[in-house]
């Protein structure tokens, strides 16, 4: 696991945020901006409207879109600071940045990219990516829609129902820039594979391009998003619009032609290249959305006294169902913030197309997102009625984290294709003998972790053999388990190398306990753990989690957040002052 970027010394908020300081204090302050604040009295279309405003308002202030889409620090920030500050930007973000941005940026030459990209820097167009098709869903290497050649471009066509492009947000009529994914069929009829185009999908003053049918969907309870179904009709693009990647050429009568075997197979995953940042990012965001929660929610039960007897008020943090859920909720997301930091470090100097790369990150997308999700929705619920308020910001991140958590591939699915090649590329390694450990000792529980993991590696086999789809379902819970063991070992490992902060050992403590303890049957019949080793770990993660505890203000602290911008009023010392002030606000 890399460790770029940490030195001995880092201070504990350096090691939980990735990318530049400043850069992260001047997004808080342009998110910020109560001009774009979000009230009860705006319709879901004035809240749409408002959402591209701050997009622009966003790219005038932080500068160019191109910059910050190939500046991965950056980007990522973007995307974190807007899941916690403007829910609203993140569906705009996405498909601005990264897809359409990005893509252009860096799968064509500059040349031919400089109209759209001219266009994105300053948000006089919007961008977005079309990928997914009622057919395929997220499994965009079946996509049906067509591009053929046409003389000197390129036609699209959407050839039946189920190849409608479904669903980008591009329901609001502003000027937009599209990368769109269509199967290339030569001039003699040939499938050459999924390969990208740009095009000019709203011209403008809004309106659709000739060729181009867009329809507006329904209602979104969870997430304010403007999405649609696309489909196309003769849409014409520029022979230039092709983004080739520099892996083939097109020649005058619509051959293609790889330059090599390799540029072959590369074809598709350059033409997703950009799909691998957005599954990063997506999962930093919502574990931004995760820290944000633990940190209103542990903060109002620090202080929020439970009248329990005549005589009792305790803090609701000291009660066992919330302190525990949360506390342990709070060393997940540390780890995985870590986990994910290091992810991100690598990934900027790595070959999107390069299979590593990739199945890193989904393996990321499968660890980080589910757990977001669970953080999230437990402390919007220890929260009880406080949590169900936008304006104590949590119910809100609980619809970033569904649309998130469907976006760019599902998690399970990425998870499953994740761990079957890890189940290969780790075949052969040896199983750790038979033996009982010691999981009071913290060596001890990285070998737990390892041996569950090199376990579900042996127990995978048998399914690789064949490649009927009987084996290919049957190893789906075992590829499952192993992507998660895989990513919970390098998790505690790099815990294990930050244990010179006190606040990170204790949190890696929290961490494996609950780690083993949740899994204490699966160590039980592998002979790993008797019964006096499954209650000890019971026991010290108790001890461990009351450990935790004591460095919770200094954990919270690093996190930096700012209480005046989050604005949620059970940060305020007066809860009932801060309520009848944002009433007050309100309703002006």
């Amino acid at each position: 696991m890399d460790r770029r970027g940490y030195t001995e010394g880092t201070s504990l908020a350096g090691l939980l945020r990735h990318g530049s300081p400043d850069f992260h204090q001047r997004l808080q302050q342009v998110l910020s901006n109560p001009d774009y604040f979000v009230n009860e009295r705006m319709s879901q279309a004035q809240r749409r409207e408002n959402a591209y405003d701050q997009l622009r308002y966003l790219v005038k202030e932080i500068g160019s879109t191109q910059a910050v889409a190939t500046d991965l620090p950056k980007l990522f920030a973007v995307f974190d600071w807007s899941a916690v500050l403007a829910t609203d930007l993140i569906p705009l973000i996405s498909g601005h940045y990264n897809l359409a941005s990005g893509s252009l940026a860096t799968l064509t030459d500059s040349d031919s990219a400089a109209p759209y990209l001219e266009d994105l820097d300053d948000a006089s167009s919007i961008g977005v990516m079309l990928l997914t098709e009622y057919g395929c869903g997220s499994n965009i290497q079946f996509m049906q829609t067509q591009a053929r050649w046409d003389g000197d471009g390129f036609v699209i066509d959407t050839p039946a129902p189920l190849a409608r492009k479904f669903m980008p947000s591009v329901g609001i009529p502003v000027s937009r820039v599209c990368v769109v994914g269509a199967r290339y069929i030569d001039s003699a009829g040939v499938d050459q594979g999924v390969h990208l185009f740009a095009a000019r999908l709203r011209g403008p003053d809004g309106a659709p391009a000739p060729g181009v049918t867009i329809t507006q969907l329904d209602h979104q309870p969870l997430v304010i998003m403007d999405n649609s179904v696309i489909s196309f009709d003769n849409l014409r693009v520029e022979r230039s619009a092709w983004l080739s990647n520099d892996l083939a050429t097109i020649d005058d009568k619509g051959v293609l032609t790889w330059h090599d075997e390799s540029s072959r197979k590369r074809g598709f995953a350059s033409a997703i290249s950009q799909l691998t940042v957005g599954r990063l990012a997506l999962s930093s965001c919502l574990n931004a959305t995760a820290r944000a929660s633990l940190y209103i929610a542990l903060r109002y039960a620090a202080k929020r006294a439970v009248p329990l007897t005549p005589t009792d008020t305790p803090r609701m943090l000291d009660l066992p169902h919330v302190r525990d859920t949360l506390l342990t909720d709070l060393a997940g997301t540390i780890a995985r913030t870590i986990y994910g930091n290091a992810i991100k470090t690598s990934l900027a100097v790595s070959d999107l197309t390069d299979r590593d790369t990739v199945v890193s990150v989904m393996l990321a997308k499968h660890f980080i997102q589910p757990h977001a999700l669970a953080t999230v929705t437990n402390a919007r619920l220890k929260m009880a009625a406080q949590g169900m308020f936008s304006a104590n910001r949590v119910a809100d991140y609980l619809g970033v984290c569904h649309a998130a958590i469907t976006g760019e591939g599902d998690c399970h699915v990425l998870g499953s294709v994740a761990g079957r090649v890890l189940a290969k590329h780790l075949a052969g390694k040896p199983v750790p003998e038979p033996g009982l450990h010691d999981p009071l000792d913290p060596a001890d529980r990285l070998g737990l972790l390892n041996a569950r993991t090199l376990t579900i590696v042996q127990e995978a086999q048998q399914y690789l053999a064949s490649p009927d789809l009987a084996d290919r379902l049957a190893i789906i819970p075992d590829a499952l388990s192993l992507a998660e063991a895989y990513c919970a070992e390098e998790a505690l490992q790099l815990l294990h190398q930050h244990a010179d902060h006190a606040e990170i050992a204790a949190v890696r403590d929290v961490f494996a306990l609950h780690y083993l303890n949740q899994h204490a049957a699966w160590y039980l019949t592998h002979g790993m753990l008797d019964i006096d080793g499954a209650r000890s770990i019971a026991e010290q993660l108790r001890h461990a989690i009351a450990s935790l505890a004591d460095h919770l203000p200094s954990l919270l602290d690093a996190f930096e957040f700012d209480d005046e911008i989050l604005g949620a009023p059970v940060l305020s010392m007066d809860l009932p002052a801060a309520w009848a002030e944002r009433c007050t606000s309100t309703a002006d």
